[in-house]
């Protein structure tokens, strides 16, 4: 992440022309570019955070005015994947174009401090944010990868609650090493499942299990148990307002760890879940992944050594299986809804899209589309208003990808693999 962040800045920095006049009308850091960055960019831009550098204060903001304009004005940073033709989304952290203006003649005018006692009027912030965390789960010690440059390795972490059914109602994760974790996802281990998952850890000496393709017992965990996923790029967040995922008593979580080491040599890692729990929910919630199961069976996915756009999609009418597939969180051949998509390609993905082919007029509802795929950001994206699939709508997915490589991609686990998936939060 912050290779990303720094490669971006320090191309676009090199093509700046240096900042040489003072304007004494130009814009002001202290009441007309602060408030922009408190609400866009410090969210990552912090001491500590996901970003190399902060921007918290004046002397640092200064230091990178020219890269921070170059950035701003080619809409780099803050980065906001989705096309907003396609759907409203909460939480949208792109600038207006009467910020990124400002941030430009702020710059051009000689980025100038103003008066550092005055206060510029506050921008409400647009960052995703988990509004408290009542639990915070680690791997109980820290992993170092092994297998290079992929390691997946999931790791059986403690749940509290012994005796009470809770909802998990918020999520994030904090990586132990953002410079090797490629991304993590978190399964349920109901009480059922847990043998069999003890089973596995206590099969090898160092921490946790290898675990290619899922949590490593059998389908029924990967359809039914995912809880949430991270990737970077995405953020903490509560869930949608009333729902929850439900976690008997007596249940543990599996997180599941993808390390990459191609940029960055193994090192310790001990990744934290922090969670928002409630006792209650008004709806029960469902994680559903989505994808053609040829891709992943039969190898159908086939994308050309040298061919500049390969695409392949797949649609289905999910309500027939939406028991199964949730564990009877949302029943079959009723109508669902669906809050929030998100979807996942690997590093030659160029575009992504997930939508809604409404029965009858074969209509198609755009849920998440992401024209130019970035690998190092993508996220869930929460909509404006839900929507609802009925019996006979479609649910869609499609990917394009530019293979200018020697070799022909297919369906797998690694980084230098493929991989198409849309994945929904939905209840009833």
């Amino acid at each position: 992440m912050k290779r990303l962040f720094t490669a971006s800045l320090v191309l676009v920095a090199c093509s700046s022309a240096p900042v040489v006049t003072v304007d004494p009308n130009a814009p002001k850091y202290t009441t007309d570019v602060k408030p922009i960055l408190d609400a866009k960019c410090v969210a990552c831009h912090t001491a500590g955070g996901v970003a190399p550098f902060s921007l918290e204060t004046y002397d640092a903001a200064k230091a990178q005015a020219s890269a921070m304009k170059s950035a701003v004005s080619a809409h780099v940073m803050p980065p906001w994947p989705p096309d907003d033709s396609c759907t409203t989304y909460d939480h949208d952290r792109s600038l207006t174009q009467q910020q990124i203006d400002t941030i430009a003649a702020w710059v051009d005018g000689g980025a100038q401090q103003g008066d550092p006692n005055a206060k510029g009027t506050p921008i409400p912030s647009t960052f995703s944010s988990l509004s408290r965390t009542d639990y915070t789960l680690s791997m109980a010690t820290p992993y170092t990868p092994t297998l290079t440059p992929d390691d997946y390795r999931c790791f059986l972490v403690d749940w509290p609650e012994t005796t009470a059914t809770k909802y998990i109602t918020g999520l994030g994760i904090k990586p132990g090493d953002v410079a090797i974790a490629h991304h993590a996802i978190i399964f349920l281990a109901t009480p059922d499942m847990l043998a069999t998952y003890q089973n596995l850890d206590a099969q090898d000496a160092t921490p946790g299990w290898q675990c290619f393709g899922g949590p490593g017992a059998d389908l029924k965990s990967l359809q039914f148990g995912w809880v949430g996923a991270w990737a970077p790029g995405s953020a903490g967040s509560d869930f949608p307002a009333g729902t929850g995922i439900e976690i008997p008593p007596g249940s543990k979580l599996v997180l599941q760890m993808h390390y990459n080491t191609l940029a960055s040599p193994p090192a310790p890692d001990q990744t934290s879940i922090l969670l928002k729990v409630d006792d209650t929910v008004a709806k029960k919630a469902a994680v559903i992944p989505f994808t053609d199961p040829d891709w992943l069976t039969k190898g159908t996915m086939n994308i050309p050594a040298g061919a500049p756009d390969t695409v392949h999609s797949y649609a289905l009418d999910l309500s027939p299986y939406a028991g199964y597939l949730t564990q009877n969180v949302i029943a079959s051949n009723q109508p669902f809804t669906v809050y929030g998509a998100g979807l996942h390609m690997h590093t030659h993905g160029t575009h992504a899209t997930t939508s809604i082919i409404r029965a009858g007029t074969q209509a198609n509802e755009c849920m998440l589309d992401i024209p130019r795929w970035d690998f190092h950001w993508q996220g869930t994206y929460s909509f404006g208003a839900p929507k609802v699939v009925n019996p006979g709508d479609q649910l869609s997915v499609e990917c394009h990808w530019a293979n200018g490589g020697a070799t022909a991609l297919n369906w797998g686990e690694t980084t230098e693999d493929e991989m198409c998936l849309s994945v929904y939060y939905a209840t009833q």
